[in-house]
Order: C-alpha cells, then sequence, then structure tokens
C-alpha cells in the first residue's frame, strides 16, 4: 500500500476522518485520492472534451504567441510531473492500490487534457479559460490537503520522493493558475472603448466582480455621465437577444396558453437560465454546513477542557473560513448569473413589445398601453423573477432541514410543518386575487399615466380652453382610484407577508413546546438553526410567491399584448416589387390606375362604416383631390389607401409594390429632433433633393430667423412650431423620401391664403415638384379652390360614399357638388400669383422658435448632491407622510427589533435550566414566555407592513402626485417647450412608481434590518465581550464601504432613470406616429433606434444591480470575519457553550441583516433620487403665477368685452438670461371695441396664435410693458391667470380631449354644472347631435378616433356654447346671449368644409352676438363677417380696418391675400 506509516489505521479506509494516526487531524488517504483527485479529474476530463470540441469550430480572435507558449510549457512540465508520479507508484515497489494507479492516471490525463484546453481557450476565447481557472483553484486546494497528509504519512524514501514531487507539481500548478487568470485585452483587435472589460473577464474577475474596480473609482471622484460607464456586453445587445427570441416567439402557438410567454422567455434564454443553478446548489450546501458547524462547536465546547487539542480548534477556525468565505463566494457568482440573465430577458420583453407596435392593428390599443407595459409592467416583471431560482432552492431548503429536524427531534420536527400547510393554505387562497388585483392596479397605472402624458402633450390647448381645473381633479381621480387598487392589492401582499413570517416567529416556539425532552445547549441550538434553515426559505417563498405571482400577471398582460390584433394589409399588391425611385419619363403602365377600388367599404368598428360602396381609380402619375363635407370619411380614405384601416369589405388594388409612401397626417407627427432630421428622417441625405423641398415649403424663410436654423429642435409634438410650420414640415418630409406615390391628408388647412398658393404652386403648379417627377399623388382637402390643378377629382358625401368623380371641367357641367362649391376655372396666366421670391424673402417671421433642450430636470447646481445624496428629499418624504406616523413606525421598528432578537437570549436561560438537577422555573413558564416574546414580534411586523404599506404610501402617493401634478398645471408655456416630454413623463411614471413601491419597501427594510441588526450585534456580543471591541471597527468599515458605494450607486441610479426617459420618448413618437413610420417603410430603422436606446438604458440598471451583487459579497465577507473571530475567541477562551451557540445562530442572519441594511439603505438613498427630481421639477418649472395676481375678478366679468393693447411687446424668452429677447410681438397698438368682431390674419408664423396667447396670459409682455394690456379697463398684470382662462371663452386649434372611455357629456361639460337636456342642444345646435345618439346617447362612452378633425372642432364649438349658455343662466341673463363677454377663436375652422364652416359662422353669430370676438384665421369667407380685420406681419400689426373696405381698395395687405384666396 502507498504510504504505510499508518497501516495498523483506518488510513486505506473511505474514513473521512483518520484514527489513531497524525493527531487524529486529517483526512484518510484512499478518501483523498477519490474525492480530491479522482473525482475532479473525471469531472475534468468529460467538460474539456465539450469544450475543446466547441473551441474547434470558433475563429481565432486572440494572438499572444509569448503567452500561450509560457503557458504551454508550465502545462508540460506539470504533466511530466504527473507522468513521474505515476511511473514512481506504478515501477517501485510501494505496493499501490488499483485506487492510488487510479488517481495517477487521470491526474495525468487530466493534465494532458488541460495542454488541449489552454491552447485552444487561449486563442479562441476572448475570457481566460473559465472551466480551467476553476479547475486549477479548487484541485489547488485539494492538493494542498494532500501534500500536508503525504508528508506526514511519509516513512520511507520513495514515500518522501513521491511527496516531493507533488508538492512540486502543486506549485506548478500555482504558476499555472497565475498565467491562466491573465486578461487578454491588450492582444484582442477591437475598440476597447467599445467593450465592456467585463467581457474579458475570468472567473475569479467575475466571482469577486473585480472588473467593476474602475467603475467605483470613476463614480467616487466625480459625476459620471452614460459615456463614463461601461458599454454593455454585446451578449446582453437587444439585437441579438430579440432574433433570438423572435424565433421562439414565431414558432410559438402560445394563444389559450397562460403561461405560453414564460415558455418562450425559457427557451430562448436556456443557458443564461441554467448557469445560476451551480452557484445556488453550492451555497444551499455551504448554509447547512452552519448548523453542523455549531452542533460540533458547542458539544465540544461542552467538553471537559482537557478533551479539547488545539488541532480541533484549529479545525474550527478553518472551518469556519472556508464555510463562510464559500457562502460568499457561491452567493456572488448565483447573483451575477441569475442578474444577468433577467437583464437578458428585458431586452427581449422591451425589444417585442415594441415590435408589436409597430405592426399593431390602429385603434386596437390605447397608445399609450405599448409604454406602461414596457416600464412599469416589466419593471414588476423584474422584481417578481429575482425570485425565480430562490423558489426551487427554498423547497430544498426547506425539506432538508425538517429531514435533519427530524433527527435531531424526532416526531416533534412535525410542529412546524403543520404550521407551514396552514400558513401555505392561507396564502394559497390569497394568491387567487392576486392576479386580479395586479391587473386592475396596473390597468389604473395604465389610465393615469395615459391622461398624464396626454395632458403634458396638449397643455397649451388646455390652458387656452380654461379646463385646467377639471382636467386636473380628472387626473386626481385615476391617481386615487390606482392608489385605492394599489392599497387593496398591497392589503393581499400584507396578509401574506404576515402569513409568511408566521413559520419564521411562531415555529420555535411550538416546537420546542411539543418536543418537551431535556433541551441542552447543543440541541436547542442546533435545533434553532435548522428551524432557521427551514423558516427562513419558507418565509422567502410566501414572500416571494405573491411577487412571483404579480411577475406572472404583468407578463400575463405583455402576453396579451403580442396576442393582440396585428395590422392585415388587405391591398392586393403584385409580387413585382416597383421602383420607389422617381422615373424621368412616363411609360405605356401610367394608363394603368395607380390605386383601383372596386366595392371597398371601411370602417373603424365592425358594425359601422365610415365609407361604403367606394369605386375609385387613383391615374398614375397626377394629381388626385377628395373633397367633401366634414366626416365624409377622407381621412378613413387616405388610410384605406395605405392598408391601414380596421374593417373592410371590397378590394384595393395597387399597380405596383411601393415600400415606401410618402404620407401626411392630417395632425402632423413630428418627433423630438431637428427640423432637419424631421424632413431626412432615414432617408440618406442628398442636398440638392433636401433644398429643393425647402423651397418648395418655404421653410426657408423660417430657417433666416431660427436661432439653429434647420437644425432647431421642434420639441415634444413639435410643440414650438405653429400649426402651419407643423405642416409644412410634415409636407416637407413627404417630399423628400423617394417614392412613386404620395398622400396626403388636408396639409393646408394651418396655412393662411398667401402661404398655402405659393406652396401649392411650388409642389402641385405647372413647374413643381409633383409634376417633374410624375409622382402619384392622393390629396384631401377642404381647399377646393385649388380643384383646377388636379386631374381627378373624387367628392364623397356625408354618409361616406362616392357623390361624383371625374375631371373637374366635368364635374363642373354634372352642376353637383363640385358645381355647387362654386370653384372658379382657372384663367389662362397665373403669373400674378407666382410672386418673385426675393419680395417675399424679407417677410420672415418672428423668432417663435427655441431651441430644445432635452436635459435632465436635475439642474447643473445640484451636481454635488448626485454624489453626496440629498438629505432634504428625507425630510420631503418624511412630511408627505406626516411626522406622527414616521415615529410610529420607528417606534414599531424598536420593538420588532427586542421582540425578534430576545428570544434567543431567553434560550439561553431555558437550557441553562432547563439542565438543572433542580430547575427554577416550569417547562410552561419559559415556553410561554418564549411564545409571548415570538407572537409579540409578529404583531408589531404587522402594526409596521400596515402603517407603511396601507396608510403611508396613501398619505405620500396622493400628496407628492397633487404637489407635482399642480407644478406641471401651473408651469409656464416655456417650459413646455424647453423640456422633452419623455422626461416630464417619466416623473409620473417611473418616479410615482418608485415613490409607490421600492421608496416604502426600501424604508421598511431598513426599518426592520437596522433594528435587528442592533439586536443581534448585541446578542452575539453574550458569547465573548472581547467581540465588542470590534464594533467600532465593524461600524467604521460599514460606514466606509456605503460611503463608498454609495457614491456610486446613487448616481447609476439617477443615471437609470434618465437614460430611460429617450426610450419613453421613442415609445410614445411610435406609437402616435405609427402610420406614418409604416407609409415611409421606416419601422426597421426605428427598431433598431429603439434597440440603441434600449442598450443605453440597460447600462445603468444592469451596472447598478452588479455593484449591489458586490456590496453582498464584501458585506458576506465582513461577515465571514466576524465568523472567524467569533470561533476563534470560543475555542481559544472556553466561551460559554449556550452564549456561543445564541451567537452562531445569530450570526447565521447576521450576514443577511447587514447586506439587506446596506443594500435597502442604499435603495432607499437611491429612490429618494425621485423625490429629488420631484423637489428638482417643482424648481426649475417654476411656476406662471406672480405674486402680484391677486385679482380673481367676478364671474359676470368681462361684462363689456373692451380690450386694449398699448404698444406691447412680448417674448417666450430665452434659455440664456444674457441674451436678448426674441420678440414674438412687437409695439401691439389695437384697441377693440365691447361686443366688436375682429379678425386676425396674416402668414404663418407671423404672431398671430401669440396674441392670443397674450390675452390670456400665456405670454407675458416684456417688463417695460406689463401694465400695458387692459380687459373692462382692469390690468391683466394683477388678474389670476386660471381665473382669466375661466372667465373668458377659448376655443383651441387643437381640441383636447378626456380620456377614452369617458362620456360625452364629461368631454363636452368637464366642469359637471350642466343637465343633460342642455348639453343636447348644444349638440344639436352645432349639428353633432346626430352622431352621438347614433354612438349610444349622451351619456355613452366615446373614442376620440372615431370622431374626424372637423367634428372634433364642431365638438370644441359646442363645449365652448354650453359654457357661454351656461354663464348667461348662471348670471339669471336668461341664455339669448345679450350678456357681455370674450371669445378667443384660434384657426376654429381649419379642418372643415364650407357648409360646415357657414354653419359654425352662425352658431358664433347667433350665440355670442353680444360679446367681444378675436378670432385667428386663414378662412377669408369667414373674415369677411367681421367688423375689423388686423392683418400681422413678424409681430406686428401691419394693417388694421374694415375687410369689405380693404378688399375694395387697392394696395391693401388684406385685398392681396383675398385676391389669392378666391382664385
Amino acid at each position: 500500500m502507498l504510504f504505510s506509516a499508518c497501516k495498523d489505521t483506518n488510513d486505506q479506509s473511505f474514513g473521512p476522518n483518520v484514527v489513531g494516526c497524525r493527531g487524529d487531524f486529517d483526512f484518510t488517504v484512499k478518501f483523498e485520492q477519490l474525492f480530491f483527485s479522482i473525482t475532479p479529474s473525471v469531472i475534468f476530463i468529460v467538460a474539456s472534451l465539450w469544450r475543446t470540441a466547441l473551441l474547434i469550430r470558433r475563429p481565432i480572435m486572440v494572438d499572444a504567441p509569448m503567452l500561450r507558449l509560457a503557458k504551454l510549457g508550465v502545462l508540460v512540465s506539470y504533466a511530466s510531473l504527473e507522468l513521474s508520479l505515476l511511473i514512481l507508484v506504478a515501477v517501485l515497489s510501494f505496493g499501490a492500490s488499483d485506487v492510488d494507479i487510479a488517481s495517477c492516471v487521470l491526474r495525468l490525463v487530466a493534465a494532458l487534457s488541460m495542454v488541449g484546453l489552454s491552447y485552444f481557450d487561449h486563442s479562441k476565447s476572448l475570457r481566460p479559460s473559465i472551466f480551467l481557472s476553476a479547475y486549477l483553484f479548487w484541485t489547488l486546494l485539494f492538493d494542498i490537503a494532500q501534500v500536508r497528509t503525504y508528508w506526514l504519512a511519509s516513512s520511507t524514501r520513495p514515500e518522501t520522493a513521491f511527496a516531493a514531487i507533488f508538492t512540486t507539481a502543486l506549485a506548478m500548478k500555482v504558476v499555472m493558475l497565475l498565467l491562466e487568470a491573465q486578461r487578454k485585452t491588450k492582444w484582442i483587435v477591437w475598440d476597447s472603448k467599445d467593450h465592456s472589460p467585463e467581457e474579458t473577464s475570468g472567473i475569479y474577475s467575475l466571482g469577486v466582480y473585480f472588473w467593476l474596480n474602475q467603475l467605483f473609482l470613476e463614480g467616487y471622484r466625480k459625476v459620471l455621465e452614460i459615456s463614463d460607464l461601461y458599454p454593455l456586453d454585446q451578449n446582453m445587445a437587444a439585437k441579438r437577444l430579440s432574433q433570438r427570441f423572435e424565433q421562439h416567439l414565431g414558432i410559438a402557438k402560445f394563444k389559450g396558453h397562460k403561461i405560453g410567454l414564460v415558455k418562450v422567455l425559457a427557451k430562448s434564454l436556456a443557458i443564461p437560465l441554467i448557469l445560476p443553478i451551480p452557484a445556488r446548489l453550492a451555497l444551499i450546501g455551504f448554509n447547512f454546513c452552519q448548523p453542523l458547524f455549531i452542533n460540533s462547536l458547542t458539544e465540544r465546547l461542552s467538553e471537559p477542557e482537557g478533551s479539547f487539542t488545539a488541532n480541533a480548534g484549529y479545525g474550527f477556525i478553518g472551518a469556519s473560513i472556508c464555510i463562510y468565505t464559500s457562502i460568499a463566494i457561491s452567493m456572488a457568482l448565483y447573483g451575477y448569473f441569475h442578474h444577468r440573465m433577467l437583464y437578458m430577458a428585458r431586452a427581449c420583453l422591451v425589444t417585442a413589445i415594441y415590435t408589436k407596435t409597430t405592426v399593431a392593428r390602429i385603434a386596437s390599443e390605447d397608445e399609450n398601453a405599448a409604454l406602461t407595459l414596457m416600464s412599469t409592467d416589466i419593471e414588476r416583471a423584474m422584481m417578481g423573477f429575482r425570485c425565480l431560482h430562490e423558489l426551487w432552492a427554498n423547497v430544498i431548503e426547506v425539506a432538508l432541514s425538517s429531514w435533519l429536524l427530524y433527527n435531531l427531534l424526532g416526531a416533534a420536527f412535525a410542529a412546524p410543518i403543520v404550521i407551514v400547510i396552514i400558513c401555505a393554505t392561507a396564502i394559497s387562497f390569497i394568491m387567487r386575487f392576486m392576479s386580479d388585483g395586479q391587473k386592475t392596479w396596473m390597468a389604473g397605472v395604465q389610465k393615469r399615466v395615459g391622461l398624464t402624458s396626454s395632458v403634458i402633450a396638449n397643455m397649451k390647448n388646455i390652458k387656452i380652453s380654461g379646463i385646467t381645473d377639471p382636467i386636473t381633479r380628472f387626473v386626481e381621480q385615476l391617481r386615487a382610484d390606482e392608489l385605492q387598487s394599489g392599497s387593496a392589492f398591497r392589503k393581499l401582499m400584507l396578509t401574506g407577508a404576515t402569513f409568511a413570517f408566521v413559520p419564521l416567529l411562531v415555529s420555535p416556539a411550538v416546537t420546542f413546546a411539543v418536543a418537551q425532552r431535556s433541551l441542552d445547549a447543543a440541541r436547542i441550538f442546533t435545533s434553532l438553526s435548522y428551524l432557521l434553515l427551514m423558516a427562513v426559505p419558507l418565509n422567502a417563498i410566501f414572500q416571494n410567491l405573491p411577487l412571483f405571482a404579480a411577475g406572472l400577471a404583468c407578463l400575463s398582460r405583455i402576453q396579451d399584448f403580442l396576442e393582440s390584433e396585428t395590422r392585415e394589409d388587405f391591398r392586393i399588391i403584385p409580387t413585382r416589387p416597383g421602383s420607389d425611385i422617381e422615373k424621368p419619363s412616363v411609360d405605356q403602365s401610367t394608363t394603368l390606375p395607380a390605386i383601383a377600388i372596386k366595392n371597398g367599404s371601411f370602417g373603424w368598428e365592425p358594425d359601422k362604416m365610415a365609407l361604403s360602396n367606394i369605386n375609385i381609380e387613383i391615374p398614375r402619375g397626377s394629381l388626385t383631390m377628395v373633397v367633401g363635407p366634414i366626416a365624409s370619411g377622407k381621412s378613413s380614405l387616405c388610410k384605406a389607401l395605405l392598408g391601414e384601416i380596421p374593417y373592410h369589405r371590397g378590394t384595393v388594388t395597387m399597380a405596383a409594390r411601393f415600400s415606401r409612401v410618402g404620407y401626411c397626417e392630417q395632425t402632423a407627427f413630428l418627433s423630438n429632433s431637428s427640423i432637419r432630421d424631421n424632413i431626412i428622417g432615414y432617408s440618406p441625405f442628398d442636398a440638392e433633393r433636401y433644398a429643393e423641398v425647402i423651397d418648395a415649403t418655404m421653410l426657408g424663410i423660417d430657417f433666416e430667423t431660427l436661432p439653429q436654423a434647420d437644425k432647431t429642435n421642434v420639441g415634444s409634438n413639435g410643440i414650438t412650431l405653429s400649426g402651419g410650420q407643423k405642416q409644412r414640415v410634415s409636407l416637407a418630409r413627404c417630399l423628400y423620401l423617394q417614392s412613386d406615390l404620395l398622400i396626403m391628408d388636408d396639409v393646408f388647412s394651418g396655412l393662411d391664403a398667401d402661404t398655402e398658393d405659393q406652396v401649392f404652386q411650388r409642389v402641385f403648379g405647372a413647374n413643381g415638384i409633383i409634376p417633374r417627377r410624375q409622382a402619384t399623388v392622393v390629396l384631401c382637402t377642404h381647399s377646393v379652390r385649388h380643384l383646377p390643378a388636379a386631374r381627378h377629382v373624387v367628392a364623397l358625401s356625408s354618409d361616406g360614399t362616392v357623390v361624383e368623380q371625374g375631371t373637374f371641367e366635368d364635374l363642373v357641367a354634372n352642376r353637383s357638388y363640385i358645381h355647387s362649391l362654386g370653384v372658379k376655372s382657372p384663367s389662362a396666366s397665373q403669373t400674378a400669383s407666382e410672386k418673385n421670391e426675393s419680395d417675399k424673402a424679407d417677410q420672415s417671421q418672428p423668432n417663435l422658435l427655441r431651441k430644445v433642450s432635452t436635459r435632465p430636470v436635475l439642474p447643473e447646481s445640484k451636481d454635488m448632491a448626485r454624489l453626496d445624496g440629498d438629505k432634504e428629499a428625507y425630510m420631503v418624504y418624511l412630511r408627505s407622510m406626516g411626522m406622527v406616523l414616521t415615529a410610529c413606525l420607528f417606534l414599531c421598528g424598536v420593538c420588532f427589533g427586542f421582540f425578534y432578537n430576545f428570544p434567543t437570549i431567553w434560550l439561553k436561560y431555558w437550557s441553562d435550566d432547563a439542565v438543572a438537577v433542580d430547575p427554577s422555573h416550569s417547562f410552561g413558564y419559559y415556553a410561554g414566555i418564549f411564545a409571548l416574546l415570538e407572537l409579540s414580534a409578529l404583531v408589531s411586523l404587522l402594526c409596521l407592513g400596515f402603517l407603511l404599506y396601507i396608510t403611508a404610501i396613501t398619505r405620500s402617493g396622493t400628496s407628492l402626485h397633487h404637489d407635482a401634478l399642480q407644478t406641471l398645471i401651473h408651469a409656464p408655456l416655456s417650459f413646455f417647450t424647453t423640456t422633452d416630454q419623455g422626461i416630464i413623463t417619466n416623473l409620473f411614471s417611473q418616479d410615482l412608481n418608485l415613490i409607490d413601491n421600492e421608496l416604502p419597501n426600501a424604508l421598511l427594510n431598513v426599518i426592520y434590518t437596522v433594528f435587528v441588526a442592533i439586536g443581534q450585534a448585541a446578542v452575539m456580543t453574550t458569547s465573548s465581550p472581547y467581540l465588542t471591541i470590534s464594533y467600532p471597527f465593524l461600524v467604521f468599515v460599514l460606514y466606509g464601504i456605503q460611503k463608498f458605494y454609495l457614491r456610486t450607486s446613487r448616481q447609476l441610479r439617477l443615471l437609470d432613470l434618465e437614460a430611460k426617459s429617450p426610450l419613453y420618448t421613442h415609445f410614445l413618437d411610435t406609437s402616435k406616429g405609427i402610420i406614418t413610420l409604416r407609409a415611409f417603410g421606416f419601422t426597421s430603422e426605428d427598431s433598431a433606434k429603439n434597440a440603441y436606446l434600449l442598450d443605453t438604458s440597460q447600462r445603468p440598471a444592469y451596472l447598478l444591480i452588479m455593484i449591489q451583487q458586490w456590496l453582498t459579497l464584501v458585506l458576506n465577507f465582513v461577515v465571514a470575519i466576524i465568523a472567524v473571530v467569533l470561533t476563534t475567541l470560543a475555542v481559544r477562551l472556553r466561551s460559554n457553550s449556550g452564549f456561543t451557540g445564541a451567537s452562531l445562530v445569530t450570526l447565521m442572519g447576521f450576514g443577511d441583516m447587514l447586506s439587506e441594511f446596506v443594500k435597502y439603505y442604499t435603495q432607499l438613498e437611491t429612490s429618494l433620487g425621485a423625490i429629488s427630481r420631484l423637489k428638482a421639477f417643482d424648481k426649475t418649472a417654476e411656476t406662471e403665477d406672480r405674486e402680484e395676481e391677486d385679482v380673481i375678478p367676478p364671474e359676470e366679468w368681462p361684462q363689456k368685452g373692451e380690450i386694449a393693447l398699448n404698444s406691447v411687446s412680448a417674448s417666450y424668452g430665452t434659455e440664456d438670461p444674457t441674451e436678448p429677447p426674441n420678440l414674438a410681438l412687437k409695439e401691439i397698438q389695437l384697441q377693440i371695441r365691447p361686443g366688436e368682431k375682429v379678425a386676425i390674419c396674416g402668414r404663418t408664423g407671423s404672431g398671430k396664435s401669440s396674441l392670443i396667447a397674450l390675452l390670456l396670459k400665456l405670454l407675458d409682455p416684456v417688463d417695460d410693458t406689463l401694465d400695458r394690456v387692459y380687459i373692462d379697463k382692469i390690468s391683466l398684470r394683477r388678474v389670476d391667470r386660471s381665473s382669466l382662462r375661466q372667465r373668458i371663452v377659448a376655443i383651441p386649434q387643437d381640441v383636447v380631449f378626456l380620456p377614452d372611455g369617458s362620456t360625452f357629456l364629461e368631454n363636452l361639460d368637464p366642469f359637471n354644472v350642466s343637465t343633460i337636456a342642455d348639453a343636447q342642444a348644444v349638440l344639436e345646435a352645432v349639428g353633432l347631435w346626430a352622431f352621438v345618439r347614433d354612438r349610444g346617447g349622451i351619456e355613452a362612452g366615446m373614442t376620440v378616433s372615431t370622431l374626424s378633425q372637423g367634428q372634433r372642432q364642431l365638438f370644441s364649438l359646442a363645449r365652448a356654447v354650453l359654457r357661454r349658455r351656461i354663464r348667461a343662466r348662471s348670471l339669471g341673463l336668461g341664455g339669448g346671449g345679450s350678456e357681455g363677454g370674450i371669445l378667443l377663436l384660434d384657426e376654429v375652422s381649419s379642418s372643415v368644409d364650407r357648409e360646415t364652416e357657414k354653419t359654425m359662422q352662425e352658431v358664433i353669430r347667433a350665440e355670442f352676438k353680444e360679446y367681444t370676438v378675436v378670432a385667428v384665421s386663414h378662412r377669408l369667407d369667414m373674415v369677411m363677417d367681421y367688423d375689423r380685420v388686423v392683418v400681422m406681419e413678424k409681430g406686428e400689426i401691419v394693417e388694421v380696418g374694415n375687410p369689405a373696405q380693404l378688399v375694395q381698395e387697392t394696395g391693401t395687405r388684406f385685398g392681396e391675400l383675398w385676391s389669392l384666396g378666391r382664385k
């Protein structure tokens, strides 16, 4: 036999420990050979062959010949030494057994496998070999144990030689381990700035997070930006992951399967899903070493002093090092792989939601649904699936601890099992309601965020309409409903959490009561450790199951969205692709129609067709115009031609396959980028083509006055542009696109007559762009004066059918609808309309556009707060809850900390008394008080949870949302033009989500962990008072760790929130403009942009979770140090076994408490970033209200409606206070008499809407003209803005509606002051009653998309009429219009036909006959009905007079406009 020094002992048995040799402190030789050599060698040989086979097929990525040569040299040397050992054993007369020879043979084969694996892994893998590094590390530890054994067991010269060679091989293995750990970054051919150091990190760097060091240093030293962060690992890139996910999604048939999406995710991420499992299994093993260690140590400490050898003490110290260090490492690796998988899943889901958005059927989903799903739902799903691997691991831990407890206590082990079953039954009953509760809550969040987003986008129109108060009430009601449904869900969660803590807090008392046997210190504390190992995972299961169920519910919502109806392109398109490039000549194919519709019927609802029995042909290479009254289906026809309308019959045949179609929506869709980027889109830049379309749309004149010309940012929804400017940018984008087919929907509605005429001539005139390109154009319009220019005209009727179609001349001769419009044929010469551009060049508009900043809401002065935190945010949050409630929370925390920890000390006294000869108290006395303490802890925790989760969240959520909403409502218009909509939306979605969820959760856990940890620290000092000496050092270390860690984590959390804003904005833009994007063929490019924004948003979020794992690792190492110190003091000072057991049992949870405390304190700090952002929002947005605005006029004001503007100038201001303001209005001198009707005309952007804004105090006069605006002799400087907007009736160009689902009555009367009869009367007056009646009546829910643009303007007029009638009634004037007042109109008839316009004029004339009316209008027929007209240019009044007289006079500006408009 090999090593015969201990031949008379059990050294050749499987031991595991040797008896009678080597001081009884060693493993047997056979055990070591079997488990330290043979087993790891076999595993490595198999794994290395599999790994090598994979690597052979990969390309060479690393070129480092010298390092490879060094590795091979050391490996060959190591293999030679292993060969020497085999020869030594086989040749010399050792008397070696089969196990000895097998061990040497397998070690040699493993060494040779290492050569091959190292060779291929070196050049074909970016990382150091993970397999080889792991094998070297573990076998190095095993070899150290074997070297000690071999030297102690050597008794002959051959055995000594064997030990010496084995030791040399160990040294070679150390050298090999160091060489294999070398990173290969400097030998990889790539730009390291585009790659994360994580991609080249080996197992050691990943296991202890060394790759994060540089990030920590950067975060500690300076304010981090996105560019300072590591790039995302390429294996986590959205594009790569989404391709794999879509493959499985494409073949999945999960309709009808509730967890279909879960299966797709599992298949797509199979390997990342499996990788955490080995580390989690290892963690289970090391966790269960703790009670075995406690049992052995307490038993040894209970023995007489002489029986405790020094070797045994060293063994316990070594065991504590191994156990607690291994727990730290295995937990670190588990956390790394698990969270990496979660962020891969997030990338898959966000991309899938976005992709679905690009192909979903319009009007089938709320446009904000995708945003809520990819933000709130995915965050909740991520939170729920953090416990994915914990669930099965906890089940294993419960089963193992139950078995160990049974061995120790016998049948008493069933007591906690019974409690568990009761709790599990209760929780399973609660979980039945969890999914529905979660969905109801999320639906409430989605509805509120959707409305808030709409409010942000339409704030200007809301303020003009004077409905900020009802809108505010509506949003706050939605917030209250959301908090109520959230509170119902949290009550379920709290009930479940209470049952989850029952096994942890009640099981020990019940178990010890049932056991009723002699419980010495070893037995009682070992039992308690087993109970902890059972109760803690059970507690985790019961707490995590509701979260997991909530995560599944969110995935179910996402699955429902992914299963929703996909857009069906019903058009018949030829299989051969047609060219998208304009053709210089027309061939015979132009005789065929470009588009033909036969027997077509199209609608937005299954049983209501907007268009019926349509038979039209669109001729190729020419202009086709579609006209008709409002709601005749013109916009629906445009969408039918694009294949976008959901319900259809008949056929739509395309002559060619147009992959790109130019499309202009009636309401221009613009993304939040520069004018140039909006026009070019994703098309290649062509300077000549760009200049051509800029000239055609007359945007060059606007560029001359912009601070950055065409690079000026248009803002969210184009908020900084006038209506006409937005339409011309949209038209320019359509013309820039390389396409033969263009579809335009009412693109001239926002243009004045002069601009409209010039743009029309440059685009559609004889020498315009369209005739030159010979493109096919479908133009739906109310500008019927251009009909003579069309080759083909289609007239629709109000019932959605075709009245007539053909050439203009033929239709005029028919004496039908077109003839009734009274449009004259064009004269032989139109040179008068084609004016010299030099005459127009100076007609540049005032600078109303300003650069939009997409900066975060946090001001620069707060940069240091990103490093050091914002302590004031604590007080803001606590005040929002109430200070009395705050004090109660901390009192409950103190009580829980005491009642949670004192039972462990009570057990020590119980165990001492139990083994005493004459016990001082009965068993029932100790068991009863123990149970009372545990129940008190449960009650304290329940009170803490109820106060925080139910009361505090509702209070703080209501208060903080109210403050933020008030800031939003009272913010000046300039704030919305300089701040990205996505940033503001993020405050009301992501930040409020943090305040409702993460922040209270973090606060609860901080209170929980800090008081429990303080109690645990006190318990541990009972074992050895000397341990107390280390506490100041421990506090200092923890403070240093959190200080170092917190600086980086706080910044990463803020960057995480900020990086999501562009992603949210992009989602919103895509939802709003999906028809345009699909028509332009830009969806693939937009998806690529989404992937880039997603990857950018993943960077701070992923790095944040990684540094949290680093923190857990460091704190586990701190716990390991405490465990080693505690063990050392116990064995060296012979501590009391009871107190030592109590201390070690406490230590089992102390590490978790430390880790949880710092983690949740950090989460609290970073979540408070949401409060800081709301504070910064309040400061940055400021308020439009002024201190001097102390006059709230009476309800009857303004009784006369007299307006006086005395040389007023106004500006939207500048971002830089040092810059001179760009005046939007210059020296406006205008007196409007009571009851006078005044029209405002001028070129788009001339300042017309600014004048309306000035009267409503949306635009403030410059400082030296503040007192020069009067209404009824009262200076507007003193009038309260909100009251002013409620007293004046104003109708904006873009109509504002409440969310879909609100009733017609609520939209018509947001103030809720009218009756149903009142509402019906005004609808009848404007001609909308039949439409409303057909859709269920005044109290039926309405969907805005079912109203045409013209119907929306009629609805807005009806709302104004109702306000006037209610006002008249409240003033006792009978509603006959005899009361005075002011009516402001901003392009209210821009989207209606002439007949409807006449109806609107009649309604205004009848209803507001005594009112002073100020109307901005491009419809000159409407202007002729007014007493005076004001013509504006460049923010100045250039002409005032009676419109009829000005038309008769020669050389007047209005006369020129009239002449152009009558053509």
